[in-house]
Parts: C-alpha cells; sequence; structure tokens
C-alpha cells in the first residue's frame, strides 16, 4: 500500500511539473478517446465494475465502470498528460500516466489504448508492475 501511495504521488508530480512545461494555448490541442481495457492478472479474465479514473493534467477526474468485457471508453480529453487510476475490491489497485509528447497533428482524435492488469488481494504476487 505505501508502494501505492508513493506511486500516486509521484505521478501527481510529473502531471503537474509536466503540466507546466505544456503550450498555455489548448485550442490547437487534438482530443485524445482514452479505451482502458483492466485484465485479472492471474486469471487473465476481464475484470467486470473495476473503477477506472482519468485524471488530466489540470487535476479534473473522470470515474467510470468497466463494462463485461473489463473495458471503459473516456469521452475525447484536450489533455496530453493523463493519470488513470484502477480500483476493485479484492484487487490492488493499479495505476499509470500516459504522456503524449510527439501528437501527430495531421489527425482529428488521437486514439489510446490502455491495458492494466489488476492483481487479486488474496494472491502471493503483489509485485503488480
Amino acid at each position: 500500500m505505501k508502494k501505492f501511495f508513493f506511486l500516486l504521488i509521484l505521478a501527481s508530480l510529473a502531471i503537474s511539473i509536466t503540466a507546466c512545461l505544456q503550450d498555455e494555448d489548448s485550442d490547437n490541442r487534438i482530443p485524445v478517446r482514452y479505451t482502458v481495457i483492466v485484465t485479472d492478472k492471474i486469471s487473465g479474465e476481464s475484470v467486470k465494475d473495476a473503477n477506472v479514473e482519468l485524471t488530466n493534467e489540470v487535476q479534473a477526474a473522470q470515474n467510470l465502470k468497466t463494462n463485461s468485457s473489463g473495458t471503459v471508453i473516456f469521452p475525447s480529453e484536450e489533455s496530453y498528460v493523463n493519470q488513470i487510476v484502477v480500483t476493485k475490491e479484492g484487487y490492488f489497485p493499479k495505476d499509470t500516466v500516459d504522456v503524449i509528447s510527439n501528437p501527430d497533428t495531421a489527425l482529428n482524435i488521437i486514439l489510446r489504448s490502455i491495458s492494466l492488469f489488476l492483481v487479486p488481494t488474496d494472491t502471493a504476487d503483489t509485485d503488480n508492475d
């Protein structure tokens, strides 16, 4: 649990620093649509009803639940630094930070797919990297 909070603080710091470095003009940003796929690391099965939180570079958060196939699709986000945190009772929480550094300006939308594996809390495998 200490590792999770350390990573959460580190990710928040990374988001804050990167947000400061980003161009102030957000009018030219290309929308980003995230698809997040959540899977049980041990069984390989999809994790239904996991809470997936997407937090952008200005700390605005969206929360959605995964469907029966362990998937959630977030509406378009005009942020190039996003943190994704997945939680579900019976599993260790998992988080990641996605940074888009060189967007293709020829695109109308950027599609990002993130696969995250949750480790059940009742297993010996506590290294959920």
